[in-house]
């Protein structure tokens, strides 16, 4: 898909967009003559308790947002939407200690098949089975737009336990953004393989001493996995550990590895990353680590690791304001390999909770969150000529005055967003989007493991003893920051790996692979 095309599907979605918000056609009346049977209009409003990861706001805009609309879904549905929000610190935890908690009085759970365990949840039976009938009947219109292979993914033993995200396009590839005039200096046009990004950090610990290459903080697990799918066409197991521990080769599909076991990328990787500690690349000691991105902001560091949406929606922007005249640029993981994954249509993804009171409108409530352009906005953007206002062009603007800090809400409803009733926002750099994307379009392949049932009791057991050895060797190996040398540590590394039952673990891994 070139830069022309995606310049015109963007111009007829603000097209739509502007034709729906001057319409202003909401849902008008009952989804199917189900709802009735659930909905007591006697009785005071059911309040449904929705799920989220995040820190919850403090400045009473999101309230205001919910609260308009509570008075359409009361209309509706004689309910209330309440958000239950799961802090940043430690999340992981506690998400999956509030899931298994009897006590627990939650009804919609914002989950994930690769970062927020969806898998084990379920087997844990913290979510609820959803029968087709049931979902066609208070999640119609949602239901509909799933494909049959899509539900499929969903499924575990037979079952239906998520809701994909399956409508909306995005790119969350990590990799590194670099100022460009940097690189020029470093006689780069760009920065297109990690050798690149060597001789760039050289540079800047040569020409820019009042620099810190890149702030780093302790956690190595998306760089390691970055440089391995850099190295070679390694996809991994999303669903399997954070560092993507287990995959296949595309280059010889249908094969579970592990280069982190065998092989030689990992070595080299090691290596690079011993190179980088010795050079200064980041601080002494990478656990005293300042605020990276303010500082690349300030012209105190030289590099951002983050993803393509933050990239072209925050860096870029705010750079553009903070510096202006710096031009950045970005090396995704994965582009000396032509190696680029789509996300899976579970990497968001609505669940039920199984101790819900009231599951089929809790359906009802997700499916006109979900679907009806009004409950859409409220909750994905907040109330218009508060938190936006639209242009003439179909974009989204900020209103005179606002302030981020004061008027913005936060919802995180990364589990049903849809393309079709986004709006563009005008403050992002859509140029840059339009050249990344025009690469993706050409080399992404399809994520290869939706719906292979990888996560069992045993497999996630056996899983949790390997992670943690992850856990204590990849910060070491990415920081450099050991003594000894590379081929030492990683020797070190696969050892305790194989003492683990790293290659029992494999065998199993490929014998579900095999029967799926």
């Amino acid at each position: 898909m070139n830069k022309r095309i995606i310049a015109v599907i963007l111009s007829l979605t603000m097209l739509l967009t502007t034709v729906s918000c001057a319409e202003e056609r909401p849902l008008a009346g009952p989804i199917n003559p189900h709802v009735e049977d659930v909905v007591d209009r006697t009785k005071t409003p059911t309040v449904i308790t929705y799920l989220t990861i995040g820190d919850k706001p403090h400045n009473g805009q999101t309230e205001k947002a919910i609260e308009e609309l509570n008075r359409l879904l009361e209309k509706r549905l004689n309910a209330h939407l309440d958000i239950y929000y799961v802090g940043w610190n430690d999340y992981l935890r506690n998400y999956d200690t509030i899931l298994s908690s009897e006590d627990a009085d939650i009804d919609l759970i914002g989950t994930s098949a690769d970062w927020l365990e969806a898998w084990p949840n379920i087997l844990q039976g913290n979510f609820l089975p959803l029968s087709e009938d049931m979902l066609r009947d208070y999640c119609s219109i949602t239901y509909t737009n799933v494909s049959p292979r899509q539900w499929e993914n969903c499924k575990y033993e037979g079952n239906i336990y998520l809701i994909p995200e399956n409508e909306y396009s995005q790119w969350t590839n990590h990799g590194f953004i670099y100022r460009k005039d940097i690189a020029n200096e470093a006689g780069l046009k760009e920065i297109a393989s990690f050798d690149n990004l060597d001789t760039y950090f050289e540079t800047v610990v040569q020409k820019h001493p009042e620099m810190i290459p890149w702030d780093r903080g302790t956690d190595g697990s998306i760089l390691s996995e970055g440089y391995l799918m850099s190295a070679s066409r390694y996809v991994p197991i999303s669903e399997l550990t954070a560092y993507g521990a287990w995959g296949q080769d595309m280059t010889n599909p249908g094969k579970i590895i592990s280069p982190y076991y065998k092989g030689s990328e990992f070595v080299d990787f090691a290596k690079l990353m011993k190179k980088w500690n010795r050079m200064g690349v980041w601080r002494s000691d990478v656990a005293d680590s300042g605020e990276n991105e303010e500082e690349f902001y300030r012209g105190e560091s030289s590099a951002i690791q983050h993803h393509t949406e933050k990239y072209y929606t925050s860096v870029q922007p705010t750079m553009a304001v903070r510096q202006p005249g710096i031009s950045l640029g970005f090396f995704w993981f994965g582009r000396e390999s032509g190696n680029i994954v789509r996300l899976s249509n579970i990497h968001g993804a609505m669940a039920v909770s199984s101790r819900s009171k009231n599951p089929e409108l809790a359906l009802l409530v997700y499916d006109m969150i979900r679907n009806d352009t009004t409950c859409y906005r409220l909750m994905r953007y907040g109330i218009e000529g508060e938190q936006y206002q639209m242009a003439e062009n179909g974009m989204m603007e900020r209103p005179s005055g606002y302030n981020e800090e004061q008027d913005s809400i936060t919802t995180n409803f990364w589990w049903g967003r849809r393309d079709e009733l986004e709006i563009p926002d005008a403050s992002y750099d859509w140029d840059a989007y339009y050249e990344l994307v025009d690469d993706y379009e050409h080399l992404a392949i399809t994520y290869p493991f939706d719906g292979v049932p990888f996560s069992t009791p045993d497999i996630n057991s056996e899983v949790r003893v390997i992670e943690d050895i992850f856990d204590k060797y990849i910060p070491q190996i990415s920081s450099g920051q050991y003594e000894g040398t590379p081929e030492d540590k990683v020797k070190e590394f696969r050892e305790e790996l194989k003492k683990a039952g790293f290659e029992r673990i494999t065998g199993h891994l490929q014998r579900i692979l095999d029967n799926h």
